[in-house]
């Protein structure tokens, strides 16, 4: 069934909306080409988190990406932690979400399709991002492509970096794999080095925790995650009360590892888990490189990928076989 793109503002900023009878997104050009909401129609849940007392604002130069962060569906590129490397200064998260992107293109067939473009100036780069809703169900897939100007090739690291809106009863599902802390001081559950089986983890004081289980922002809690040696490409939550599924799902060659970070009210009141598919492990490029473990891009070469977005009812999401791994 045809999509419809229809144009409007979200507090005073350009926003373009995808919609059929099943989904609705709403994406935000000019502030990092973010996926501001992702509704599942059928259920009547909005996905995407909105973090309160954060207005949505262009960012100052140079600004701290925690003091801005408003929420809503970014990536991270050309890395994560800030500093120098390879004789370039990287900033905080990266490029992407501080830049207006372009609307390049729009179609408006059956399939319609928004295409944005931006060029980075860290590392010369022209990228463009496609998004589209899914023909066949709810749902929406994003198409990346990024083409270096670089006459040297270069490491870097790509993300996603979408957070939830967390409800009573929401669980967190994936389908296995390693886990092991990003500093088990940070943790309040994940507080030894592993590694760990998902979903189930042993604290210092001999006790286990199902990493599923979503804790209330009463909790207090804290946590920042490495899950490698996944056996599938996917990861999402279901929300029982409702009835409904998010599934995330990406090329497990381009993207190997996922991270959750996640706060119950314990990381500045904030309440949300942000699904991460990353290039690399660990978040220090220096180190990924090290280890064998960043992404690689040639002089004037390119790297293409794609990330989609499944909404369904919780008993689809079962039986199409990416439910919860007990």
């Amino acid at each position: 069934m045809a999509t419809l793109i229809s144009h409007t503002t979200v507090d005073g900023h350009r926003a373009v909306v995808l919609e059929d009878d099943r989904t609705r997104a709403v994406v935000l050009p000019g502030l990092g080409g973010r996926v501001w909401e992702l509704h599942d129609l059928a259920r009547g849940v909005q996905w995407v988190w909105h973090r309160p007392g954060v207005p949505l604002a262009v960012p100052a130069a140079g600004a701290e990406y925690d003091a801005v962060w408003a929420g809503g569906w970014e990536e991270l590129f050309p890395n994560d932690a800030a500093g120098l490397f390879e004789s370039h200064q990287l900033p905080d998260h990266g490029e992407w979400w501080s830049l207006a992107w372009e609307v390049e293109a729009i179609d408006e067939g059956r399939a319609a399709v928004l295409r944005l473009g931006v060029d980075t100036t860290v590392r010369r780069c022209r990228c463009t991002k496609e998004f589209r809703l899914l023909a066949d169900r709810a749902g929406i897939e994003v198409r990346y492509r990024i083409e270096s100007r670089e006459d040297e090739p270069f490491h870097f690291l790509f993300k996603q970096h979408l957070p939830l809106q967390l409800a009573p009863g929401l669980r967190l599902v994936a389908p296995g794999g390693t886990v092991v802390p990003v500093d088990p001081a940070f943790g309040s559950r994940v507080t030894t080095p592993g590694p760990h089986r998902w979903p189930f983890v042993r604290g210092a004081d001999g006790g286990v925790a199902d990493l599923r289980v979503v804790h209330p922002a009463s909790a207090r809690e804290q946590e920042f995650i490495y899950v490698s040696d996944l056996p599938a490409a996917w990861c999402g939550a279901d929300d029982a009360a409702r009835g409904a599924s998010l599934r995330m799902h990406w090329d497990h060659r381009q993207l190997p590892f996922l991270w959750f970070f996640v706060s119950y009210g314990g990381w500045r009141d904030v309440h949300t888990v942000v699904l991460e598919p990353c290039t690399n492990l660990p978040k220090d490029l220096t180190e990924a490189v090290r280890r064998g473990q960043a992404a690689t891009l040639g002089p004037r070469a390119t790297f293409e990928t794609q990330v989609r977005v499944v909404l369904s009812s919780l008993a689809d999401a079962e039986a199409a076989g990416a439910g919860d791994a007990r």
